[in-house]
């Protein structure tokens, strides 16, 4: 929690005001002093853009794939809708062209 936190340049405060909890008890449950509630886990989720399984991920390579997604989604935040769509054009012709690599290796 505390990487994805520090990803969204957020505070334990800030966090905690919008998962409407106290800092300390977030601060907690980074350190793993204690378990978030189901309730809870999904608010973290949500204030920081992961979703509940990025903190579930039980292999790294589970967690790299979510760190991935994490990091190009916080670079999208920053962009203007055109933007957006020219960067999700040229990620799907990449995405294509590596698939034709791929079957070519085959």
């Amino acid at each position: 929690i505390r990487d994805a936190r520090n990803a969204d340049k957020l505070t334990l405060e800030q966090l905690a005001e919008k998962c409407e909890c106290s800092s300390k008890h977030i601060g907690d449950v980074e350190r793993g002093t204690v378990s978030a509630s189901w309730p809870l886990a999904v608010k973290i989720g949500k204030a920081l853009n992961t979703g509940v399984d990025y903190y579930l991920a039980d292999t790294s390579d589970q967690y790299f794939d979510i760190q991935i997604d994490v990091e190009i989604s916080n670079i999208l935040k920053d962009c203007d809708m055109e933007t957006r769509m020219a960067i999700r054009d040229t990620a799907r012709r990449i995405a294509e062209y590596g698939k034709k690599i791929q079957a070519k290796n085959k």
